[in-house]
């Protein structure tokens, strides 16, 4: 015959289960028996009645909202504890847990003493049997949850840092591409004018020279001579072109806050008396961040060009002014003339090295300014831009980021 198995023991409601010998009556063995669950547990455990009053605060809840004494916030307005985005949060819950249906949220509420903390807190209707309609009583269970909000917001910050700094590389790497296809394109501008362009005034030295020692004219050979003069000249300035191009390039830019209204008054200052009687003006300019003296190369060469191509002009004009796009965070800076102007369908050429619109004998120049220019701006992070009509005067721009 089998022995019986060990039996469980129901908890005797006339014996208090906390110290094992003291009768209490039921209500008031319940009353105890949740009480010192209700310490013990870790959670912040609160009753707040219909109206949003706080009843009651177990010991461990009163601990982590540093409640010094409780008799002072025995019956206050529990909702108005709750501020800011949070408040919204959980006046819809407790709305929802008065009503007869559990309710949470999460959300940011300070201790008594002002510490920051964030709670995952859950609503519970409390029912009470001599008054079952709702509005209920409520109880509240907040888990302090500071920790984790924390590591989540620091978890944000950084994957946001390390998006900006992907961003910041990606925006890096598509400029670095961008100024490799330029350089070969310009490595290209630079074989074709070694073979072609830089020839033309080597072939003009070799065959005039050649015209001067064979001819007895003193006149014949005093010509010959100024036109390979001339071209030794051209020659000069082509090379001294491509060598300014090529440092352009290599040089380090000295990035600083640069005032282009100063670079501007110096260039203004040095070119203008050539061509004192050109009108030049100016709208208020913007402080960019550039090398400065890359971009005042920038200003004089493109303002030396409107002066040049304006000086057949009966009333040369030249006017800079600035243009901001909020959207693109960038300014544009335009330098216009109303000078001889230029054919809008080779206006692709313009900034390639070598590539001049007018006749060396109208203007002269070696076709070197404007391609060091567009290098000089896309090492910056801007573009370059130029518009114009035949006899109508013409406006080279460029843009800089803020």
């Amino acid at each position: 015959m089998l022995e019986p198995g060990p039996q469980l023991l129901e908890p005797n409601p006339a014996t208090d289960l906390l110290t094992g010998d003291v009768p209490v009556s039921d209500q008031a063995w319940r009353d105890r028996y949740l009480t010192s669950v209700h310490n013990l547990s870790a959670d912040c455990i609160k009753v707040v009645d219909r109206h949003g009053r706080l009843q009651s605060m177990n010991l461990r809840g009163q601990e982590a909202m540093q409640v010094d004494d409780y008799s002072a916030c025995h019956g206050a307005d529990w909702l108005s504890f709750w501020e800011g985005e949070a408040r919204d949060a959980m006046l819809e819950a407790f709305a929802v847990a008065s009503g007869g249906t559990p309710a949470q949220f999460t959300g940011f509420c300070p201790t008594m003493r002002g510490e920051p903390r964030w709670w995952d807190v859950t609503l519970t209707p409390l029912p009470d049997p001599v008054r079952p309609a709702a509005p209920y009583d409520v109880i509240v269970v907040s888990r302090d949850v500071t920790d984790r909000v924390q590591a989540q917001q620091a978890l944000e910050t950084l994957n946001a840092s390390l998006a900006a700094e992907v961003a910041r590389q990606t925006a890096a790497l598509r400029q670095e591409k961008q100024l490799l296809v330029q350089t070969n394109e310009e490595l290209e501008n630079i074989t074709y004018a070694m073979s072609h362009d830089l020839l033309t005034p080597v072939r003009h030295l070799l065959s005039f020279a050649r015209l001067a020692r064979q001819t007895t004219d003193p006149g014949k050979r005093d010509r010959y001579l100024g036109i390979i003069e001339g071209s030794a000249a051209n020659l000069s300035g082509m090379i001294d072109g491509v060598m300014r191009f090529s440092r352009a390039g290599r040089c380090a830019l000295r990035v600083q806050p640069v005032d282009l209204n100063e670079l501007h008054a110096e260039v203004q200052r040095e070119l203008h008396p050539t061509t004192p009687h050109a009108t030049w003006t100016a709208s208020p300019l913007p402080t960019v961040p550039g090398d400065p003296h890359a971009l005042r190369s920038v200003l004089k060469i493109l303002c030396s060009n409107a002066l040049k191509y304006t000086r057949n002009t009966p009333d040369p004009q030249l006017h800079v002014s600035a243009h901001h796009d909020p959207h693109a965070r960038t300014w544009r800076i335009d330098v216009q003339d109303n000078g001889a102007g230029f054919d809008p369908d080779y206006a692709h050429k313009l900034f390639r090295l070598f590539q001049r619109l007018h006749h060396q004998n109208d203007f002269e120049g070696t076709g070197t300014g404007l391609a060091l220019i567009r290098r000089v701006i896309t090492r910056h992070g801007g573009t370059v831009h130029a518009t114009g009509q035949p006899g109508q005067g013409a406006t080279f721009s460029f843009t800089l980021p803020e």
